[in-house]
């Protein structure tokens, strides 16, 4: 079976960010120079957390990884007549540099979590617990090995209730410390806490 490629940026549409809020860079307010807005960035965060994540095969478009923001006309010349060159400043400014560090920390997790590459997936489809709220849970789980995704889309911190089917020490990928979940028991009901605009990432078992 031929694997699924996956993303939410390509060259047909404007970028993501541009969903977030758009400004012009005109006084005409020509829509060909409108712009996503920059100062945003931390919205792509769980998009790219479950991107990077999902089942599949993730592509990433050029410049996304550092939160590039052109806009991008649905009809008109002015899908191919402007110039939209990619900026490489945008990688280390305050904007860029977050999101390079969030995308390089994902795919060292996908690249050390061979079930996260491999792995079956299993979405957890609740509307009272977790869509209402903003939250997505997600489990990518081959054998003893099981990471669990859960991300925030919502303006504000998400306490959810979730019960893990498998026993164990579970490391939180992203920032660990007191952020992991020691001794946890088979099916027994924990509150997890989501930040707002971002998401955790739990696993146990060996990679």
């Amino acid at each position: 079976m031929t694997p699924t490629r996956d993303y939410i940026e390509n060259h047909d549409h404007e970028r993501f960010l541009c969903n977030f809020g758009i400004y012009n860079l005109d006084e005409a307010r020509n829509p060909l120079f409108q712009e996503g807005d920059r100062g945003r960035w931390y919205m792509l965060q769980p998009y790219l957390i479950a991107l990077l994540m999902s089942k599949g095969i993730p592509m990433l478009w050029q410049g996304e990884e550092f939160a590039e923001n052109y806009f991008l006309p649905d009809i008109g010349a002015g899908r191919v007549g402007l110039l939209r060159p990619l900026r490489w400043d945008y990688f280390y400014d305050g904007s860029g540099q977050p999101i390079v560090s969030l995308v390089r920390k994902l795919l060292r997790i996908r690249r050390d979590r061979v079930h996260i590459r491999r792995g079956a997936y299993y979405f957890f489809n609740d509307w009272d617990r977790y869509q209402k709220q903003g939250v997505l849970m997600f489990a990518r789980h081959q054998a003893a090995r099981y990471t669990l995704v859960a991300i925030n889309t919502g303006s504000t911190e998400q306490t959810v209730p979730f019960w893990f089917p498998i026993a164990g020490d579970y490391i939180e990928e992203l920032h660990g410390g007191t952020l992991n979940l020691p001794n946890i028991a088979a099916l027994q009901q924990i509150s997890l806490t989501i930040p707002s605009h971002y998401g955790r990432i739990w696993t146990t078992g060996a990679p």
